[in-house]
C-alpha cells in the first residue's frame, strides 16, 4: 500500500459530506494534515497555520507557495505538465481557468483538490465546492494544459530511510 493511500482513504470516507469551512481549500487542508504536512486550517482540525512570511494566505491557487512544504519533505512543482502530476498529491488550479465544461475556477481564489488517480489522460480528484456542491466528491477532469495548474504538491515517500526533515520521523542512529 502506498503511503498516500491513508489520506486518499480518509477523503473517500468523507464522500458526500462537507469538510471544514465547506470550501475546496478544506479538502487540501484535511489531506495535508492526515499526511503530516503543514496544517492549513480551513475550519479543519489541522488549524495551526504556518504560512510563508507569516501571512495568512487563503487562495487555493497559492497553496503551493504559501506554506513551507520543503520543511515537511513535500515537493512542489509549479505549472506541471501531465507527466509531473502524481497520485496522492494536492492539485492547485490557477484563478479563472476552465477545468470542465461546467466549471471555471474562482477569479480570486482559484480551486484545488487531491489527485486520487491518473487514467486515460485525465485527472481523477477529490474536491469540494465544485459542480457537485459543498461536499467532498469525486471528479474526472480533463488536463487543459500546464498553464491551468498553479502547482502540484507531492507528499514525501515515507517508505525509504528516515531523514531529519520529514515531519514526525526521528533519524535512526546506527
Amino acid at each position: 500500500m502506498a503511503i498516500y493511500e491513508k489520506g486518499l482513504n480518509h477523503l473517500k470516507s468523507r464522500l458526500n459530506q462537507p469538510i471544514g469551512n465547506y470550501q475546496c481549500y478544506a479538502v487540501a487542508a484535511e489531506f495535508s494534515g492526515i499526511m503530516c504536512g503543514p496544517d492549513l486550517g480551513a475550519g479543519t482540525y489541522f488549524d495551526q497555520l504556518d504560512p510563508v512570511d507569516d501571512e495568512l494566505i487563503y487562495s487555493a491557487s497559492d497553496i503551493g507557495i504559501a506554506y513551507k512544504w520543503e520543511e515537511f519533505g513535500w515537493t512542489v512543482l509549479m505549472n506541471p505538465q501531465y507527466e509531473g502530476l502524481k497520485v496522492g498529491s494536492i492539485l492547485c488550479y490557477e484563478r479563472n481557468v476552465k477545468i470542465s465544461d461546467d466549471f471555471i475556477t474562482h477569479e480570486e481564489y482559484g480551486h484545488c483538490g487531491v489527485i486520487r488517480s491518473l487514467e486515460n489522460d485525465k485527472i481523477q480528484t477529490y474536491e469540494q465546492k465544485g459542480e457537485k456542491g459543498e461536499v467532498v466528491a469525486e471528479y474526472d477532469r480533463d488536463f487543459f494544459g500546464s498553464d491551468t495548474i498553479a502547482s502540484v504538491i507531492i507528499p514525501p515517500d515515507f517508505s525509504g530511510t528516515p531523514t531529519d526533515f520529514i515531519h514526525g520521523q526521528a533519524p535512526i542512529d546506527e
